[in-house]
């Protein structure tokens, strides 16, 4: 399955460079290269193939490049800290660390650039085959078919919008209008629902014709059940039961399960996982741009893991977070903590770190931004397995949704009905999942309704879904994003949102600026 995939997602990646070159270029005086305009270019099935799949292998180069960043580095999860003076990159990260991030960041430009670069890909591809008869072509799947799936990459799009930005413009139509107004989040909210559920019934369905990394009727009721949770945040009003209804389908259907183990879904080739119900396909040749052991690792780590390059140091967890596990919780061997080795001649041996001394790498983290040292601070995150002799670009597909957040989204809809307390369901939903992380008979492994509260489904959600881009949202909708934290004062509510970019706000008078900006 996955071979055919990266083959055309590595040629989809290519195309997307090309015309993110293209669209940034303004020279006046263009030599003409090609001649292929929206209305001939859709003339074979390649061409439509490829506009096609176009949005999702635009996901390759920004989701775990820039959009990990966003959902991870303002949390107490991930940070990339600064080690010997080193990757202080102008105090970006300690700006998104400590929630003093001005509307001036240039992530934060990436990452609404990306998602309207996404938005109007899919805009093209829609509004190309408006009135296009595609019934001389052999293709995989129904025009019907494409038209939806596009449909719903650009709610899935839309839904990265609301959670960074919340009021943004809605555009449907390629340059239509010139300068889109802002929309209220409410609106956008029922926007993306609407779209959800107008399209749902024409989508294919796991073990169908190039469903693999495309979205299904499973991927879009997991992007519905994600939106209603959250129904409170975007929109203002709950919508805790329409989330567990489809949530109760994707369990119901029988398409998915959990996979035996807590680290199956994050191997490489990991394309067999039975509980991964949409991710980004990634493939260390043909589909690149998944690179967390690159920026995970100490550069000492090239020993240990046989590569020809050097890490980057960049990417820890603090110490609070990494003491949410217990010793005796599986979940614990994705990070890497205390005497760093490799194997050489048969035996282990030290690796060294900056100083010269053997690494060891401890929770500690002394300060943030540490001009003296600090090269092995902060527990490494290894929870996407690391080949041993990979290079710069990865070979297993990242996660977007997963049962397993399934079972969770479920649980906390019924005790949020339940005034936060738990019920049998919910605990037993839990226990579920977390089972696979302890041994057997471990006391350990099990909740009760006693044991399972908010606040403990908050750091259960923590350890489960680490480094998985939902740690922003899951604070936010619990009400724990502004507290303080190591080398963080308590931040204003109006940081629960990202500021529009300056430089998009003056290009564009129809936008209107976000509260505390």
């Amino acid at each position: 399955m996955k071979t055919a995939i990266v083959k055309k997602c590595g040629f989809f990646a290519a195309a997307t460079i090309t015309l993110m070159y293209m669209s940034s270029c303004s020279e006046l005086d263009e030599k003409v290269y090609s001649k292929d305009t929206s209305s001939n270019f859709y003339s074979t099935p390649g061409q439509i193939i490829a506009a096609w799949n176009l949005p999702y292998s635009f996901l390759q180069g920004i989701t775990y490049s820039v959009h990990f960043a966003m959902e991870e580095f303002p949390t107490d999860e991930a940070a990339a800290t600064t080690k010997s003076g080193q990757g202080y990159e102008n105090g970006t990260w300690e700006r998104f660390h400590k929630h003093t991030w001005t509307s001036q960041e240039p992530f934060i430009k990436y990452e609404w650039s990306n998602i309207f670069q996404g938005i109007g890909y899919c805009n093209s591809f829609l509004d190309a085959m408006e009135d296009r008869d595609l019934s001389k072509f052999q293709l995989p799947v129904s025009k019907e078919q494409m038209v939806a799936e596009v449909r719903l990459m650009r709610a899935f799009y839309y839904y990265w919008a609301i959670n960074a930005f919340g009021n943004v413009p809605i555009v449907t139509q390629v340059g239509i209008p010139s300068s889109p107004q802002t929309t209220p989040r409410a609106e956008v909210f029922e926007f993306i629902e609407t779209e959800i559920l107008q399209n749902i019934d024409q989508l294919g369905e796991k073990g169908d014709p190039m469903w693999y990394g495309h979205f299904t009727r499973s991927a879009a009721r997991a992007l519905l059940a994600k939106l209603y949770l959250n129904a409170e945040v975007f929109s203002g009003t709950p919508r805790w039961e329409d989330c567990i209804a489809q949530c109760d389908a994707l369990i119901n259907d029988g398409f998915y399960s959990l996979d035996e183990t807590w680290d199956a879904p994050f191997m490489a080739y990991n394309d067999n996982s039975s509980e991964n119900i949409f991710v980004v396909v990634y493939d260390a040749n043909n589909a690149p741009g998944f690179n967390a052991h690159e920026q995970q690792l100490h550069s000492a780590h090239n020993q240990t893991y046989n590569l020809l390059y050097w890490p980057w140091n960049k990417i820890v967890t603090q110490e609070s977070f990494y003491r949410l596990y217990g010793e005796n919780d599986f979940r614990i061997k994705q990070w890497l903590v205390g005497p760093q080795y490799y194997t050489g001649n048969g035996q282990q041996q030290p690796i060294y770190g900056w100083d010269g001394q053997p690494l060891v790498i401890t929770p500690e983290i002394t300060r943030f931004v540490n001009m003296a040292g600090g090269d092995g601070q902060g527990v490494r995150n290894i929870k996407y397995e690391i080949e041993t002799g990979v290079q710069a670009n990865m070979n297993n597909d990242l996660v977007i949704y997963r049962l397993s957040d399934i079972y969770f989204m479920k649980a906390e809809c019924i005790m949020r009905l339940n005034n936060g307390v738990a019920t049998a369901e919910a605990v037993d939903l839990i226990n579920e999942v977390r089972a696979r992380s302890f041994a057997g008979g471990d006391p350990d492994a099990s909740y009760t309704i006693a044991t399972l509260t908010m606040d403990e489904l908050l750091d259960e959600r923590g350890r489960e879904f680490a480094y998985e881009m939902k740690r922003r949202e899951d604070l936010i909708r619990f009400g724990r994003f502004t507290d303080a934290w190591w080398e963080k004062a308590a931040s204003d509510k109006t940081k629960q949102l990202y500021p529009i970019p300056l430089e998009i706000l003056t290009t564009n008078p129809g936008l209107v600026q976000n509260d505390g900006y």
